[in-house]
C-alpha cells in the first residue's frame, strides 16, 4: 500500500512538472515594446489594447487613438504624456483641456481616489525612501489644484479669482447655471476652515509641475501645469510600512486582482512558485526512494 502512495506521487509530480513546463513556454514568448505618437516605448507593466495577450498587464492597459495613448480613470480619459521607468511613473492630463487659460478639468481627481486601491497606481513617490521614520509622511507626487465657488466676492490672497473666464465650468453643469456663482482656484492643500461660509468645494485635481511660490502664481500658470499633468506610480508599499521601522519597500504588479509583491528583498510566494518549491521536495523523494529500492534489490 505504502509503494502504491509513493508511486501515485511520483507520477503526480511527474504530471505537474510537464504541465509547468508547457505553461512557462506559453508565457515566455518574446514581448517586444510598443509605441503610440509621443511614447516611443510601451512595455511591461504597460500594454495596448491590441498587443498580445501574453504582454503586460490586464490592469495598465493603454488604449492608441489618433497616434495618442490613453488610459480611462474613473471612466474619464486622460492621455499619456510620458512614462518614466526608472522612476515608475506615468504623467497623464486630462483629454479635454483645451489650450486656454480659462480651460479647466470637468471632473475631480486626487489622491484620495487612489487611497482605497481602486486603482493600480499611487499618488506618492515611495522608490527612494531610506529611513523612513513612523511620523513622516509619505512624498507626494502632486499638488492639488482646487476650484471653489462662492455667491458672493471673496477677497484673499490664498485664492485667485476665476470669474473673468465667464463661468465656463459652471456654464456646463446645470446645478449651477441657474444662480451666479464667484469662482476661485488654490493651489496646494486646504483647510476645512480656509471654506468661507456658504461657498462650496466644486473640483480637485491634481499637477506634478514644480511651482517656485504657489502663494503667488498666474492663472495662465495654474492651466499650463494642468496642461503639463500629474503623475502617478506603479510602485507600491506595504501597509505595515507606517507601524514599523525600518519601513518594508513592496514593488507589486497588479495582475487582475492579485498583487505580485516584492518586499524590502524578501519574496511573497505566488502559488505556482509554493507548487514548484513542492513538486521538487516530492521529486527528490522519489529519486531517494528508487535509489533505496535499487539498493535492496542488490
Amino acid at each position: 500500500m505504502l509503494r502504491e502512495i509513493f508511486l501515485l506521487e511520483c507520477l503526480s509530480a511527474l504530471i505537474i512538472v510537464q504541465f509547468l513546463q508547457t505553461s512557462s513556454a506559453s508565457h515566455n514568448i518574446q514581448c517586444n515594446s510598443s509605441a503610440c505618437g509621443k511614447i516611443p516605448i510601451i512595455k511591461y507593466p504597460f500594454r495596448l489594447k491590441e498587443d498580445p495577450q501574453h504582454c503586460g498587464e490586464s490592469s495598465y492597459e493603454l488604449v492608441c487613438e489618433n497616434n495618442t495613448a490613453s488610459l480611462y480613470l474613473n471612466s474619464n480619459k486622460y492621455h499619456v504624456q510620458a512614462i518614466d521607468y526608472p522612476n515608475f511613473t506615468i504623467r497623464l492630463v486630462d483629454a479635454a483641456l483645451k489650450n486656454d487659460s480659462c480651460s479647466f478639468p470637468q471632473y475631480s481627481l486626487s489622491r484620495y481616489n487612489f487611497d482605497n486601491n481602486n486603482y493600480p497606481y499611487s499618488t506618492y513617490n515611495l522608490t527612494n525612501l531610506t529611513n523612513l521614520t513612523i511620523s513622516e509622511d509619505f512624498p507626494k507626487l502632486n499638488w492639488p489644484i482646487i476650484f471653489m465657488s462662492c455667491p458672493y466676492h471673496v477677497n484673499s490672497s490664498m485664492f485667485l479669482e476665476t470669474s473673468h473666464c465667464d463661468n465656463r465650468f459652471y456654464a456646463s453643469n446645470a446645478s449651477y447655471s441657474s444662480t451666479r456663482r464667484y469662482t476661485y482656484v488654490k493651489v496646494g492643500d486646504l483647510n476645512v476652515s480656509d471654506v468661507r461660509d456658504m461657498c462650496s468645494i466644486d473640483l480637485i485635481v491634481m499637477t506634478s509641475w514644480p511651482f517656485k511660490d504657489v502663494n503667488n502664481i498666474l492663472l495662465s500658470e495654474i492651466h499650463g501645469s494642468l496642461i503639463y499633468g500629474f503623475e502617478l506610480s506603479w510602485f507600491a508599499v506595504n501597509s505595515d510600512c507606517k507601524k514599523e521601522k525600518p519601513c518594508t519597500l513592496c514593488y507589486s504588479i497588479r495582475r487582475g486582482k492579485i498583487l505580485h509583491t516584492l518586499c524590502g528583498g524578501v519574496y511573497i510566494w505566488t502559488l505556482k512558485e509554493i507548487i514548484i518549491r513542492w513538486v521538487g521536495t516530492v521529486l527528490t523523494y522519489c529519486l531517494y526512494g528508487i535509489m533505496k529500492s535499487k539498493g535492496k534489490s542488490k
